[in-house]
């Protein structure tokens, strides 16, 4: 499995209760995304987890986790992240872009001078933000309708036009 077919979905918190049930921040736009994945794995897929349960309890995603039948067995499994595989994912609308799909995409500005690769997206909480690298230091742009013109993921491209002093 190669890590552009992977995608974090969510990270294993603390347990609950005493039968092997443990919580999981999700990392999806909704719960029945995340459990309507087919399979949850480790960082590398060298791991897989086969959930017997999945519910939502008291607004908290928490998995019963096959093998896993004490409080004591899935604290080990506390902070480890959960990934799947992007092709058990829903489609995207139009303007809707996996993360993952945004990076390595190249930056353009409206007149084709090219500002760099997009490195990660990161979002502080409001909202997403493209880092990319240009003149030697790391800068973030909105991705928003201001900032960002086109996406274009099967070419790889983004056209942007940052309001003033984002470049600066």
């Amino acid at each position: 499995m190669s890590n552009k077919d992977i995608i974090l979905v969510g990270q294993f918190g603390s347990p609950l209760g005493l039968k092997g049930e443990i919580k999981v921040n999700m990392m999806t736009t909704s719960f029945e995304v995340f459990k309507n994945l087919k399979n949850y794995y480790n960082f590398d897929g060298s791991v897989a987890w086969n959930f017997k349960n999945i519910l939502f309890k008291n607004n908290k995603c928490v998995v019963q986790v096959e093998k896993y039948s004490s409080r004591e067995d899935v604290l080990e499994l506390k902070g480890q992240k959960i990934f799947s595989n992007k092709r058990f994912f829903p489609k995207t609308k139009d303007n809707e872009f996996y993360i993952n799909d945004l990076i390595e995409c190249m930056i353009f500005l409206k007149d084709n001078t090219s500002i760099g690769k997009v490195l990660s997206v990161q979002n502080f909480g409001a909202g997403d933000l493209l880092e990319v690298k240009y003149n030697t230091k790391l800068t973030l742009i909105p991705f928003d309708k201001t900032n960002i013109l086109s996406v274009n993921i099967n070419k790889k491209e983004i056209i942007a036009d940052p309001i003033p002093g984002i470049l600066d």
